[in-house]
């Protein structure tokens, strides 16, 4: 008779966190390309922020197998949120005020708590 539960494939921890920087990374890709897709009428960028979005739920998935999946949601929009602010200013020439910066800062330090624990 075949098991009823359905039983995860273990990955290393190293490995579920190689995943899920890999996961932030193109999610990151995919807000660049979304900038210059014009609400989603010019094709290139388009299937470029597609792409990188479903490539970003494929390495999230995967590192769901060791991460648990409430802290790694957090860290990931925290970490999210702060590289999209760095890649606005830097390469998309906006602007952020100082209301922004203690914002984010806040989601840092918040991050930052939830990982003190030590456990994935």
């Amino acid at each position: 008779m075949a098991e009823t539960s359905i039983e995860k494939k273990q990955i290393s921890k190293k490995l579920a966190y190689i995943y899920f920087a890999l996961c932030v990374l193109c999610e990151q890709i995919c807000n660049y390309y979304i900038s210059f897709s014009e609400g989603y009428t010019v094709p290139f960028p388009t299937f470029m922020s597609c792409f990188f979005l479903a490539l970003s739920f494929f390495f999230f998935g995967k590192s769901l197998a060791v991460i648990n999946l409430a802290i790694a949601y957090a860290v990931w929009t925290g970490i999210s949120v702060v590289f999209l602010a760095v890649i606005s200013v830097t390469i998309l020439n906006a602007h952020l005020n100082i209301h922004d910066f203690i914002g984010m800062g806040i989601i840092l330090v918040g991050v930052i708590f939830m990982n003190l624990k030590g456990e994935a």
